[in-house]
């Protein structure tokens, strides 16, 4: 009689470390907010006021995002480990892997049970989808062990599941489809000639006012150190330069409507008006602190 064709083992709970990097954003938080708060100049209250936001609200987000997410983790484990999950075998039907860049979840069926997950999605259970690497397909033979949709353990037939290159291989061919809609998508042509055009447009304004430009760095001044006025010159004119390169080389890469250009154009205006606004601002208390000192 022949036997069974063994299942291999792709994912189990139980040897699922804790992911540490989301609660640690909270501590990335903190310490920008540290940074704004020693390091940037006293003129700029806006920074100091968002430096002690961030103080604040990043332990309270790394102590309330650890607390909720081990807590989740901890209880799917000792749930797996208890034996208090369910167990369904078959094949993979009704497969909707998810794209590259995320949007939707991948979902599929195995006899009644619909599974879905995402690698965007912070989730104990099994959550690799095939666009980034994970093993599911259309008709793959699987056994599972879930609780509540979440996959605690996941076997693949040993004579079905696909080798790590194959794997790979399906990974990598996603992320070319995703570059290629990237780069052929009118919206986002349109949005990336939009972000060059105002790059170009700004650090021709720095090129064109470096001093006041320089006070986005300094405390004070000017007048400044020689060699401080030729490192930032230097840097403003390699960012016009390669701005402009950037830009000419988008042009010039595919045809474009007028159509294209005006919408291209009244995009731009978002990132040139935040800098605008920004810079006027600058500029207002400039000329209110120097008012205040002759007075």
């Amino acid at each position: 009689m022949k036997s069974p064709m063994p299942y291999v083992t792709v994912f189990d709970i139980s040897k699922q470390p804790f992911e540490w990097w989301w609660p640690a954003i909270g501590l990335v938080i903190f310490a920008v907010g540290i940074f704004l708060i020693k390091f940037v100049s006293r003129e700029r209250l806006n920074a100091k006021i968002a430096g002690w936001i961030m103080v604040v609200f990043g332990p309270i987000f790394t102590i309330v995002v650890y607390s909720s997410v081990n807590s989740m983790w901890s209880d799917w484990q000792r749930a797996y480990e208890g034996g208090y999950y369910s167990t369904v075998e078959g094949v993979v039907q009704d497969f909707k892997p998810m794209p590259y860049e995320g949007h939707q979840e991948e979902c599929f069926r195995v006899q009644s049970q619909n599974f879905c997950y995402s690698d965007f999605i912070v989730q104990p259970g099994f959550r690799q989808s095939a666009s980034h690497g994970g093993p599911i397909r259309e008709g793959l033979p699987v056994r599972i062990a879930y609780r509540d949709g979440q996959i605690l353990r996941l076997d693949i037939r040993a004579d079905s599941l696909p080798s790590a290159d194959e794997r790979a291989a399906y990974a990598k061919t996603q992320e070319a489809k995703w570059y290629d809609w990237m780069r052929n998508d009118p919206t986002n042509d349109r949005f990336g000639l939009a972000f060059n055009f105002a790059c170009v447009l700004i650090s021709l304004c720095w090129n064109l006012d470096w001093r006041h430009y320089m006070r986005y760095w300094f405390r004070s001044g000017p007048p400044y150190k020689p060699i401080w006025e030729t490192i930032f010159r230097v840097f403003f004119l390699g960012s016009l330069l390669s701005s402009s390169i950037g830009l000419v080389r988008m042009v010039t890469e595919r045809h474009r409507t007028l159509g294209d250009f005006e919408k291209a154009a009244l995009y731009s205006l978002f990132w040139i008006g935040f800098f605008g606004v920004f810079d006027l601002f600058l500029r207002l208390r400039l000329r209110a602190k120097r008012q205040s000192a002759s007075t």
